[in-house]
């Protein structure tokens, strides 16, 4: 009895092999990052792979030109001795111009392919991917644009954001979808700041300290800085307040034809390093510091919101949230008014840590 159950697990481990299909890593050419741009209505499309050699591992460039989205691939294969995967494809950068014409077709390709995750990381490049993946190249990090995101995420502004996320947000009646950009600085690759999209063109981009103003609203954040200057006791001071922990509360009220929002931020911050005449180990001094950057974060915050408005774009997601708190919901009719909307911020915040 037992020798007839190893004939049988034996023949059931044929059988899955048999079933699998197998991919030798220095047989294959993996795809890290992909850049895609739109030149004369052409496709110019790039990517970052490995060469795994029997010395060394070589980050190479690979470029091509297409009549369409569809055939990227194939033309890379086409160029290349070795068979061209995407299964550990981690980021795909788009051109600034790709970007203004629309990705939804993009995503569609990205989401249908088994191979790629949804964690996959999207940007939008100044001017051109194939730009920012040559300053990648000349780096020899082929994760860059994924890693970076994932770093700022974690500490500085940058908002949540991958694949999936992108979708929900352009998918989800309401909000508006945003993604990391990034630029060349010095021969380095850098990212500066958030593409802002208009159902899936891109329209804008925010510099550092509104990334950390959409982080704060969209999220309960742990990480994140924004400079300041504020007056206390007739003296200027400038600084850098640090996020520890904010949340965001947002009141709907529906008396008038046109809604209004009420919005609350409350930041737990630090401040490290502050001219050595502001004693913030005085409660007083401490108590006038917490609310003269309240009122500027409360500034700040008034101004990027207006902004969004004008542009007519939603990342904050406004709409669902009226929608969430709506018996009747139109969702073109609330794009008409969102630039009438009232929208008021208030903000508090409680200084932490001050390294006294």
């Amino acid at each position: 009895m037992v020798a007839k159950r190893k004939w049988i697990l034996v023949l059931l481990i044929v059988i899955l092999a048999g079933c699998s299909s197998t991919r030798i890593v220095s047989e294959v050419q993996l795809i890290h990052s992909l850049g895609l741009d739109l030149e004369d209505q052409k496709m110019k499309g790039a990517a970052i792979t490995h060469i795994y050699g029997k010395e060394k591992t070589q980050v190479e460039l690979l470029e091509t030109k297409s009549s369409n989205l569809f055939t990227i691939l194939p033309d890379f294969n086409a160029i290349t001795p070795s068979q061209v995967e995407l299964g550990q494809l981690r980021s795909v950068i788009v051109g600034r111009k790709y970007a203004e014409n629309g990705v939804e077709t993009l995503v569609h390709t990205l989401c249908r392919d088994p191979a790629i995750g949804f964690r996959l990381q999207l940007a939008v490049a100044e001017p051109k991917a194939l730009t920012i993946l040559k300053g990648m190249r000349h780096m020899q990090v082929p994760f860059f644009i994924s890693d970076s995101v994932a770093q700022n995420i974690k500490t500085l502004n940058m908002p949540k954001t991958n694949l999936h996320i992108f979708l929900f947000h352009l998918y989800g009646e309401g909000r508006d979808p945003y993604l990391p950009y990034f630029v060349m600085h010095n021969d380095r690759v850098k990212l500066d700041g958030v593409a802002l999209f208009r159902d899936d063109k891109f329209v804008h981009r925010i510099n550092s300290k509104e990334s950390f103003l959409l982080k704060i609203m969209v999220e309960k954040a742990k990480s994140g800085q924004i400079p300041f200057e504020v007056t206390i006791n007739n003296r200027k001071e400038s600084g850098l307040l640090k996020n520890l922990h904010s949340h965001a509360v947002f009141d709907l009220n529906t008396t008038k034809p046109i809604p209004s929002i009420m919005i609350k931020l409350t930041v737990n911050g630090q401040i490290k390093d502050y001219s050595k005449w502001l004693q913030l180990s005085d409660p007083q001094v401490l108590h006038q510091m917490e609310k003269e950057l309240s009122s500027y974060l409360q500034k700040e915050a008034t101004s990027f919101v207006k902004h969004l408005q004008k542009l007519e774009v939603d990342p904050v997601g406004f709409g669902d949230f009226v929608r969430s708190r709506s018996t009747s919901w139109n969702y073109s009719h609330f794009k008409k008014i969102y630039p009438q909307i009232k929208i008021a911020v208030t903000a508090s915040i409680k200084l932490e840590q001050t390294g006294e």
